[in-house]
């Protein structure tokens, strides 16, 4: 059994020589580990990339991506078997790139995700399961290898710096597990008992969920993979090339403009019959009327991203939000992740990392940044070329309206859905009118913005290339309904902490890169994704209630004193009598939050007031949202404090959470706090939020609103109480409770209410 190592917590790709050469110690053992370069024949456990034997494979011996196949009734079994063998080998060609075995446990430099090892293994994992779940399979294949390697939700707020401290299996484990894994689903396909045409409620529906679910998994093991050390990884000769302008013209400008877009109703959503796989965010429906707006006609390139970086963008405050500004802070960064440096600090001279390679910085390729690298470019060019309307990231529906007309053209039936037509080497070509992407793996690295021909709308690479940062929350369309057999592939990102991302990459294939994909990341991860802008005089993005946030408290220090005031907010909301006063003459009785809930149901009842939706704005740490939960079905607690919703958002998931009682100057004991069990904690959201910013629009109406002792800690408390009537539903309930203590630091005494 293997262990990981730390990963030193620094990008690689700060490091020319030591990405590109490693240490002499360990440059000189690369060719004496196993698991080198070429790999042994055992490592294959498919078809194995051979020409006549894998679907996919070309001529000069690289493999692309498959169409998507045909599953109408149409469809055949050896057409779903040559789909999953071309998805399997994909991922053993891209895995066989990584040099020796501890490449594979090595945790990323970033600690937010697995090491490889487990994505070798999770996708044959999740194969089984799902088809366990449709009823192919009875049992597992390994039950030690489908509890360890089953999550893979590791997407983590940038400060969440998991260790990933555990042992993994041995890699040649592994291996024996996928071949099982590989010979029980190409005995489903051709065996089982199903039929075409497949469709969302069949078992069948478990197989194509599988190979999709794998390539997502291809698309992000290749990132992962260009934040390893390059001389840890060797580029495999099948695995598509590398296009030549980055050798041939890097330095090589491309030209970018705004266009005009004429405004118009947009439809989402994929319809429930349209015979492909789809993710169940993508389903539902909604109706967009979207004005007109300009966006940028390619996307924002290399070249264009190093004019911020020279300017000093990165250390500019003005430039970016409140949660960009703490993570670029955290993580030092000022330059980014994927740009390697060639020279001393503020030459500014960068070369580009690729999946496998390091090149020289191609100017006519788009940037890889976050969102909040790319938000804050927006701002920055705002200011540069003083627009009348800021810059800002361009939203869902304005992508849809950026799009060549085939997309949405019902005439052409499945075949509107390119993902469906195209192989990836036919994919970028152009001479169809509607092949005019770099995706499905038709190269193995981005193109310059302007290599490709446009879209109808005269718009480049809307799809492929590089993801495409979006304005918008991800959110569920109208009618969203989760899938039984993934309950939770998108409703926990419903939280208003992760951003869409459209279009897909160079590196993404089947569904990732169809029209009707919708995908998602939180703002600081980093993905083969870069952005457009937009400006326009509306911005018609989605946007959702947070519900906790994406790093560090953005309204208070982690200090001493700010987690005194959560221990005791803690006491004063879930401590029991004899914790908080362990004296035979302290008071008895419950306390405040409790009764202040009880109350306001109480109340509610006796008026006949529905018991649906409830607002607890001032929640603290979430005591009284909590008991408001027992008698409504929806409660949301709302407190400007992020560290105490981080607080309250904990003893959501786990049910309890520890906080210390300061005995004395030098003593404090150790108490765990928990939930009532009646209590049934996912009808309880919470959410970091000023109440003077809360609408309608983002959080809808209540049945009933609580506002407790938040009215004396504003600075506009009449504001406080006029959103509140807004936010009431016709005939609810208000409930102020004010202990009428104010104090000039915390409101103006203009503003006291009742005078002062």
């Amino acid at each position: 059994m293997a262990t990981i190592d730390s990963g030193a917590f620094r990008n690689p790709n700060r490091d020319l020589y030591v990405n590109l050469m490693g240490t002499k110690k360990q440059a000189e053992s690369e060719q004496s580990k196993a698991f080198s370069y070429p790999r042994d024949p055992t490592w294959w456990t498919g078809p194995g990339p051979r020409i006549g034997a894998c679907p996919g494979m070309l001529e000069d011996g690289t493999i692309t991506s498959l169409p998507f196949p045909d599953i109408t009734a149409q469809g055949t079994r050896q057409g779903l078997l040559d789909y999953f063998n071309n998805t399997w080998t994909l991922t053993e060609v891209l895995f066989s790139g990584l040099l020796g075995e501890e490449t594979f446990i090595r945790t990323p430099w970033h600690q937010l995700r697995h090491p490889m090892m487990f994505y070798f293994g999770h996708v044959g994992v999740v194969y089984v399961n799902k088809l366990r779940v449709a009823g192919f399979l009875k049992d597992g294949i390994d039950d030690r290898f489908e509890q360890i390697m089953e999550t893979g939700v590791d997407e983590m707020s940038w400060d969440d710096l998991s260790k990933n401290e555990m042992e993994w299996p041995p890699l040649q484990d592994v291996i024996g597990y996928r071949q099982r894994v590989y010979d029980a689903v190409c005995d489903i396909i051709l065996n089982s008992d199903f039929s075409f045409p497949i469709k969302t409620t069949d078992p069948a529906w478990a197989i194509v969920m599988g190979t999709e679910h794998e390539r997502i998994h291809l698309e992000t093991s290749s990132v992962l993979i260009r934040e390893l050390p390059a001389h840890l990884v060797t580029k495999p000769k099948e695995w598509p090339l590398t296009h030549p302008s980055a050798s041939e013209s890097p330095e090589r400008l491309a030209k970018n403009e705004f266009l005009p877009v004429k405004g118009s109703t947009v439809e989402l959503g994929k319809p429930l019959d349209f015979p492909s796989f789809g993710w169940d965010n993508e389903y539902g429906t909604r109706s967009v009327e979207v004005e007109s707006f300009h966006a940028s006609k390619h996307l924002i390139t290399n070249g264009e991203f190093l004019e911020f970086v020279r300017s000093g963008g990165y250390t500019s405050r003005d430039c970016w939000t409140d949660a960009g500004w703490q993570w670029r802070k955290f993580r030092n960064v000022l330059f980014p992740t994927f740009w390697v440096p060639d020279g001393p600090v503020g030459l500014h001279q960068y070369k580009l990392r690729l999946v496998f390679e390091i090149v020289s910085l191609p100017m006519s390729w788009p940037v890889d940044c976050n969102a909040h690298e790319a938000t804050a470019y927006c701002n920055w060019r705002s200011l540069k070329d003083s627009s009348p309307h800021p810059y800002r990231l361009i939203s869902e529906c304005e992508h849809h309206l950026i799009r060549n007309s085939s997309t949405k053209d019902t005439s052409m039936g499945r075949l509107r859905d390119f993902t469906l037509k195209y192989k990836g080497s036919d994919m970028h070509t152009g001479a169809n009118g509607d092949n005019l992407y770099n995706t499905q793996l038709a190269f193995g690295s981005h193109t310059p913005v302007d290599a490709l021909r446009p879209s109808d709308k005269g718009f480049h690479d809307t799809f492929g290339n590089v993801w495409q940062w979006c304005a918008d929350d991800f959110n569920p369309l109208e009618g969203f309904e989760v899938s039984p057999l993934y309950l939770d592939f998108s409703t926990p990102c419903f939280d208003g902490l992760h951003t869409i991302i459209l279009g897909g990459s160079f590196a993404s294939s089947g569904d990732l890169c169809s029209p009707f994909s919708r995908f998602h990341f939180r703002p600081h991860f980093h993905q083969h994704a870069g952005f457009r802008i937009a400006y326009g005089p509306s911005n018609p993005a989605k946007i959702l209630p947070k519900q906790g946030t994406n790093g560090a408290s953005l309204t208070e220090p982690s200090d001493s004193s700010s987690q005194d005031l959560i221990h005791s907010s803690m006491a004063s909301h879930y401590g029991l009598t004899t914790d908080v006063l362990p004296w035979e003459f302290g008071p008895s009785g419950a306390n405040f939050v409790t009764m202040i809930a009880d109350l306001c149901t109480a109340k509610a009842t006796a008026l006949s007031l529905p018991l649906n939706r409830a607002l607890d704005i001032g929640c603290s740490v979430g005591g009284s949202s909590f008991q408001l939960a027992l008698s409504y079905n929806e409660v949301h607690g709302v407190d400007a404090s992020s560290e105490k919703i981080e607080a309250a958002s904990e003893i959501k998931r786990e049910g309890q959470r520890s906080y210390l009682r300061r005995d004395d100057d030098n003593f404090a004991t150790e108490i765990v706090a928990s939930v009532d069990t009646m209590v049934d904690r996912t009808k309880v959201s919470f959410h970091a939020e000023d109440a003077s910013h809360l609408s309608p629009q983002a959080f809808g109406q209540f049945d009933l609103i609580l506002l407790a002792n938040i009215l004396e800690h504003t600075p506009h408390p009449s504001s406080i109480l006029d959103k509140a009537s807004r936010l009431s539903a016709p005939g609810g309930l208000v409930v102020v409770a004010c202990s009428n203590f104010w104090t000039e630091a915390e409101t103006p005494r203009a503003e006291w209410l009742g005078g002062g």
